[in-house]
């Protein structure tokens, strides 16, 4: 018991260094570079990495443009919520409890990871026929941010919605088109999109045949399409998978950390804790796993 004792105090002791060690780096970072986004766009607040992340993050996978109210910041407080919420049920586990508590509150950010490269694959597959449509109208328009807006309704979801919102915010606020463009490419998440918004944005300050630029980007979707499915399909499967097992496992270990038998052999034993520890680490690997599947997809 002493030497469990002391293994959870060093343990405990290593998590809180790190933490105060990742919010004095957070904190250095703040003050050394300062992110500035517009409010009225995608990107709307202003400071670190991971908040721009989560932003990002909320617009790709469909959840801002149900739920406008939620930012970064405020997913920041329900993060700290639900980790209040669930660590008391593990409480019984002892150290382990930090944990799963811990993987608990990472679980929405994996479904959400896992909506947006469902999201992406549907933007992957409308591309092409966006491309086509688009060119039609941009012929007749001779403008970017008008040739889009007649495209929108021609297109499938999710990129009509957010062609359709951000043209939206042009038109009522004061938005320049290269932040709109922006904006729509960032919420897109798509790699061929944002080649297209990368040239309709030169287009746009510096002119030139776009014609011909869209050609061209459209040779290089129709060979890049039939990899870029199979490999957004894979994405999509391993993520779910992988989330559907982590869910199951939180929902065994909370219904296990009901029976005192089984709690007493976990808390009070050497053996019970590394067990308890080790299921928790690779249910924090597994999360990873799916950060790193849809981040690479």
């Amino acid at each position: 018991m002493i030497y469990l004792t002391f293994l959870e105090s060093a343990l405990l002791a290593l998590v809180i260094y790190a933490a105060a060690l990742s919010i004095e780096r957070l904190k250095f970072k703040k003050r050394l570079s300062k992110w500035q986004f517009k409010k009225t766009g995608v990107l709307s607040e202003k400071g670190s990495r991971l908040l721009r992340s989560i932003d990002v993050l909320l617009a790709r996978s469909g959840v801002k443009s149900k739920l406008p109210f939620l930012d970064a910041k405020n997913m920041m407080i329900v993060s700290v919520l639900l980790f209040v919420a669930v660590i008391y049920p593990f409480r019984r586990l002892g150290f382990a409890a930090l944990f799963y508590a811990s993987s608990v509150v990472y679980v929405p950010y994996a479904a959400m990871m896992f909506m947006s490269t469902v999201n992406a694959k549907k933007i992957k597959e409308a591309y092409l026929s966006f491309l086509t449509t688009f060119m039609g109208f941009y012929n007749i328009e001779g403008n970017i941010i008008n040739a889009l807006k007649s495209t929108a309704p021609y297109i499938s979801e999710p990129l009509r919605s957010i062609i359709k919102r951000n043209v939206f915010l042009y038109e009522k606020t004061q938005m320049s088109v290269d932040e709109c463009l922006e904006n729509m490419a960032a919420e897109a998440g798509s790699r061929e999109f944002r080649k297209f918004i990368n040239f309709a944005k030169m287009n746009a300050k510096y002119g030139g045949n776009f014609n011909k630029a869209l050609m061209k980007l459209r040779e290089q979707g129709e060979k890049l399409f039939s990899l870029e499915s199979i490999k957004s399909a894979n994405a999509s499967v391993g993520s779910m998978i992988i989330l559907v097992m982590i869910v199951i496992n939180l929902l065994l270990m909370m219904n296990i950390s009901a029976d005192p038998d089984i709690v007493y052999i976990v808390k009070n034993t050497i053996t019970g804790q590394a067990i308890a520890i080790s299921n928790a680490v690779s249910i924090v690997f597994g999360l990873y796993m799916i950060k790193n599947i849809n981040s690479s997809a």
